[in-house]
């Protein structure tokens, strides 16, 4: 099998981490837990609380790992991009991008988050990877590595290369207009939950394909299409599977209502998509870049659990808000690692 080198490439991540070199411990507790709910293990079971977690993956992950290794049923990460760039909401540091210009540091840096959210995946679990132009290749192959190679699409491994297209950024007389996103969809195996009925697209009365359009007398339109010898026919209602490329969902212009001020904000349409698909009612999501707060958010709102991280003191700020002043906010403890 292919594999990405890099100057400095360590793939013995874990013996270093034979134990956790911290642990979580609760700094607030929020709407309702009590002393007793946090000093309960973290588990799937009935002692289940949602925690809002301040930390640095390479502490984070392996603390969370120790507690619920091959338990989280859906992981989605918006890590950096490798943009060279700081990030700031006014005069506040969001969080730094610039990696000093040096792709050995950041490929690994990527490859240790991956490596501990293999570990931390249930085995019929799934991670997306959301990703732009300039690290998406090294991604892909890194996880290839790490999850197994399925070219076939079966088994373990990658499943899908999501487009997210959108209209906003600048314009380039020096190359095509960068106008989407990369998302990554992999698996732990063959056995993983998938509803694309739950987010699937009307097919309506516009012709697609090379199908022949109907006209009941009651004014109904079906669509047929003939293949293999099989006549195939399908209602105005019927739902079909989504495809790869998604331009549906707009990227957040800044007076969007629903924007908090975060840099790098994504919309809720987006998660809520991927977690629909993805995942069932009580499933467990991990966020560790949360970011802007919006999984979470969407996780509670759609009856998931879920657990939500970051190194931002900025971004668990902007999160503790949006979940407390959310409608249907639920429990959660605020939490940071210590030796």
């Amino acid at each position: 099998m292919a594999e990405l080198v890099w100057h400095g490439k360590n793939t013995k991540i874990a013996q270093s981490h034979a134990a956790p070199s911290k642990h979580l411990t609760t700094i607030e507790i929020l709407h309702g837990l009590s002393e007793q709910d946090v000093t309960q293990p973290l588990t799937s079971s009935e002692l289940w609380y949602n925690r809002l977690i301040f930390g640095d993956k390479s502490d984070v992950l392996p603390a969370l790992d120790a507690e619920l290794g091959q338990q989280i049923h859906l992981i989605y990460v918006d890590p950096p991009f490798m943009t060279g760039r700081n990030f700031t909401n006014g005069s506040q540091l969001a969080y730094n991008d610039t990696w000093n210009r040096d792709i050995d540091t950041y490929l690994q840096w990527l490859y240790d988050v991956f490596f501990w959210l293999h570990r931390l995946l249930a085995e019929h679990g799934s991670l997306y990877v959301h990703l732009d132009w300039r690290a998406i290749h090294y991604a892909r192959v890194m996880l290839d590595e790490i999850f197994g190679l399925a070219l076939d699409g079966e088994g373990a491994g990658f499943k899908s290369e999501i487009i997210w297209h959108y209209q906003s950024g600048g314009r380039s007389q020096k190359h095509f207009a960068r106008k989407h996103d990369t998302i990554l969809l992999y698996t732990k195996s063959a056995r993983y939950c998938f509803h694309p009925e739950r987010i699937g697209e009307r097919r309506g009365v516009h012709k697609r394909n090379h199908m022949r359009k109907q006209v009941s007398p009651d004014g109904r339109i079906t669509w047929t299409i003939r293949s293999a010898g099989r006549l195939y026919t399908y209602d105005e209602d019927t739902l079909m599977t989504p495809s790869d490329v998604w331009s549906d969902i707009s990227h957040l212009q800044q007076k969007d209502p629903e924007r908090n001020g975060y840099a790098t904000q994504k919309p809720e349409a987006l998660l809520e998509r991927i977690l629909l698909a993805s995942s069932e009612e009580h499933d467990i999501v991990l966020d560790c870049f949360c970011g802007s707060g919006v999984t979470p958010a969407v996780a509670q709102r759609l009856g998931r659990r879920w657990i939500a991280c970051d190194q931002s003191q900025l971004a668990i700020q902007v999160t503790r808000q949006r979940l407390l002043t959310h409608a249907d906010t639920v429990p959660f403890a605020l939490q940071h690692c210590v030796p």
